[in-house]
């Protein structure tokens, strides 16, 4: 997906956690821990495997402001490893409608902000 360098530059904190949902379907798969995220992709870490190939959501939730905002982005599984009691995934953004596309860049610049507060 991205090489080591430019995964750990975008490396996200521990608090931050994705659900991973069926596409077309919209049934709920697992939550997992949110590794990194791009404009053209995210890793995170799940409980379960996912086959690579498979299309699917994935919902990340964010405190901005005082509010929970919500954010959704459709994907492909392109990479799986084994991860402690589950599995690492790499997921590519594909197929995004405007509205995904403007609310992963909002999601992007809100990352961005986070971190240049926090240092």
């Amino acid at each position: 997906m991205t090489d080591p360098a430019q995964r750990f530059a975008n490396r996200i904190p521990d608090t931050d956690w994705a659900e991973v949902i069926s596409w077309p379907e919209g049934h709920s798969l697992a939550v997992g821990h949110l590794k990194d995220v791009s404009e053209g992709g995210l890793s995170l870490d799940l409980p379960i495997c996912l086959q690579p190939g498979s299309t699917v959501q994935v919902k990340l939730s964010k405190m901005s402001g005082g509010l929970l905002r919500h954010f959704q982005f459709r994907g492909t599984v392109v990479h799986v490893e084994a991860s402690g009691q589950g599995s690492v995934h790499g997921i590519k953004f594909g197929g995004m409608t405007q509205t995904e596309q403007t609310a992963l860049t909002d999601y992007l610049c809100q990352v961005e902000c986070q971190y240049r507060v926090a240092s």
